[in-house]
Formats: C-alpha cells, sequence, structure tokens
C-alpha cells in the first residue's frame, strides 16, 4: 500500500467506520522438521492489546492451506487462551518451536457490514490494508471475493495488486537479504 492516510481517508468515504486500534504480537510455531509451515499452514499465538481500552487478551490460532491461488483466503481455527505465555511454554512441552521472527503490528480495523478492513503497520515491513469477510460456505466465499474486488477498486486497486504473501514470510525475506547483503 502506498499511501495509507488516503486509503483510511478513502474507506471513510466509502461508509467503514472505525472501531478498534489494536497492537498484536504474534509467535508462530512448528515442529522440529517444519512440517506445519511446509504443508501450507500456520500455527500461532497471539496477544492483542486495545490501544483504546488497554485491555490485553490471548488467542491460539491455527491456519490451514490457502484456498485459492489469488488470495490469502484460508479455513482458521482460533480460541482465546487465558495466558499466552502459558499457552507458548505449552506447545514447546509438546515439541513446537517458535519460528523468527516474532511479528508485531499496530492494526486500525474499520467496518461496513460484514466487511473489516484492516490497516496495519507491521514493524519492519510497512503498511499495508487487509479485506476480511468471514464466511461458512463456499458459495459465500465466491460473493465475499466479488465484494472485496469492488472495494479495492473503489480504492484504486484490484486483485492482481494484492500479496498472497504472510507477514511473517516477508519478514523472514528480509532477513534472509540483509544477512546476503552483509
Amino acid at each position: 500500500m502506498t499511501d495509507s492516510v488516503a486509503v483510511r481517508t478513502k474507506l471513510l468515504q466509502l461508509g467503514f467506520v472505525e472501531n478498534r486500534k489494536i497492537e498484536e504480537h504474534d509467535i508462530y510455531f512448528d515442529n522440529e522438521k517444519g512440517y506445519v509451515r511446509e504443508n501450507g499452514c500456520a500455527l500461532r499465538v497471539r496477544e492483542t492489546k486495545d490501544l483504546y481500552s488497554k485491555r490485553v487478551n490471548a488467542q491460539i490460532n491455527f491456519k490451514g492451506k490457502k484456498l485459492d491461488s489469488q488470495t490469502m483466503t484460508r479455513q482458521e481455527l482460533e480460541t482465546s487462551v487465558e495466558n499466552a505465555d502459558v499457552c507458548r511454554r505449552i506447545l514447546e512441552g509438546i515439541g513446537y518451536n517458535p519460528v523468527i521472527p516474532k511479528v508485531v503490528k499496530i492494526r486500525q480495523m474499520l467496518q461496513k457490514d460484514k466487511v473489516t478492513a484492516c490497516l496495519d503497520q507491521v514493524q519492519d515491513l510497512g503498511d499495508f490494508l487487509e479485506l476480511e469477510i468471514l464466511v461458512e460456505t463456499e458459495e459465500e466465499r465466491e460473493d465475499a471475493l466479488g465484494r472485496i474486488e469492488d472495494i479495492l477498486k473503489q480504492l484504486g486497486y484490484s486483485i492482481g495488486d494484492t500479496l498472497q504473501t504472510s507477514y511473517l514470510s516477508m519478514l523472514q525475506k528480509k532477513i534472509l537479504l540483509s544477512s546476503i547483503s552483509n
């Protein structure tokens, strides 16, 4: 995303309403053979701080394989946990290791109907826009993709402008390129 202020302004003009601003700290896990990532999946513990209320909560999340080649659409399973540190230690205790680096971001969330727009400021990466609609069925997924495409067009983008790479993968690539150039 080239100008997060302009995108935020346009989203507000389209009827989106700001509803949350949070800071997220994500630690991803894999076993020693790397099977989780090798299979196109992700396992993470996320700690979230609401920057308005200062409330902190945590959750464990599993992301399945991508469902198509155009988007980052995946089945996601998530549940709250009482203590992120204890959850991380449990995963380590059963053979899952933290993946480097930790992903840290400030996320401004805007909502319109069932669409959530997230303006992300990712530490060491920059600014990104994520559009999300939660669905239950394949038919709903196709409709949701059409709605997202419409919003992207109104913002001056297309599906072809989107990334299908996670923040974790982008950060790892940046670290690798940095180590090669040094």
